[in-house]
């Protein structure tokens, strides 16, 4: 249980500080607050899997500094190319789970390779008796490796069931343009919070700010 609190707690200290010096790189000097609140948590996720592991702390921080970075190179570029191609994700889930967490998986096979004693101390922390794990090197490498491999599929193919299923005559449709506007299916208690609303043209114009435009012109605009 130390292992796992000191890992993980290294890592998410290092994807904060990653994701704050990257977002700024891809913004012209500015940070983003979405790619901020969800990159900062990618240390987290990446060291998921290895956290139970004998490694040294600077180990977890490269870890977890990775995570950082690529979740929010992740934000400001391949979120925005998805887009341009139709495929709408919502929340950034890859972003913040979907590549992290297989980098992490990467890193424990990885792990797995450099020292048998890992995949034993992994077990130890989970379970009490681990007499019948005998499991050589490659042999959990390769299970990683198998998992990483259902997962991906497990996840595109119930996506595409989903998506078809989605696309029935008789489930409701929305709009593209309305995709993350969610009165028409959940009781929103501030109703005027729906940006088609006449009431919040002046909040989404507040919102919708450019970076060089004084948000008090923008109000009153």
């Amino acid at each position: 249980q130390g292992r796992i609190v000191m890992n993980t707690y290294l890592a998410i200290c290092a994807s904060c500080v990653t994701a704050f010096a990257t977002s700024p790189l891809a913004h012209r000097g500015k940070m983003e607050m979405i790619e901020i609140q969800n990159a900062t948590l990618a240390g987290g996720v990446i060291i998921g899997m290895i956290c139970p592991f004998n490694i040294d702390p600077w180990v977890s921080v490269l870890i977890g500094g990775l995570g950082g970075i690529v979740s929010a190179c992740g934000y400001a570029w391949y979120h925005h190319a998805l887009e341009v191609v139709g495929v709408t994700d919502s929340a950034a889930v890859q972003m913040l789970h979907g590549i992290p967490g297989l980098l992490g998986a990467v890193c424990a096979a990885f792990a797995c390779l450099a020292d048998n004693q890992n995949y034993m101390y992994s077990y130890e922390t989970q379970w009490l008796n681990t007499e019948k794990m005998t499991r050589s090197r490659g042999v959990q490498f390769g299970y990683i490796v198998l998992a990483m491999i259902s997962t991906l599929l497990i996840s595109i193919l119930s996506g595409l069931i989903f998506g078809f299923l989605s696309k029935l005559p008789c489930c409701p449709t929305v709009e593209k343009k309305d995709m993350l506007i969610d009165h028409d299916f959940w009781d929103i208690h501030d109703l005027g919070s729906d940006p088609r609303s006449q009431k919040s043209k002046t909040a989404a114009a507040v919102w919708a700010n450019p970076m060089n435009v004084p948000m008090q012109e923008v109000a009153e605009a």
